[in-house]
């Protein structure tokens, strides 16, 4: 099972932007990115495509465990 928030880091880190920026870009409060990281918990689908759609990222290619 794929890891959403080390998915979610490396694809902002693949694209240079901080998480701070990817939330902004997204519209998804930068505390529930936190929270999930310092929880260790998944991310819902609806905030997985928000920040996808930010990132350029299509939901096949984010839970592509093959994909960099």
């Amino acid at each position: 099972m794929i890891n959403t928030v080390e998915r979610v880091t490396q694809l902002a880190a693949s694209r240079h932007l901080t998480m701070k920026a990817l939330a902004k870009a997204s519209g998804v409060p930068s505390t529930t990115l936190r929270s999930a990281r310092s929880r260790n918990s998944q991310l819902t689908l609806d905030v997985i495509e928000r920040l996808c759609c930010a990132m350029g990222v299509s939901l096949s290619e984010f839970f592509d465990e093959k994909a960099p």
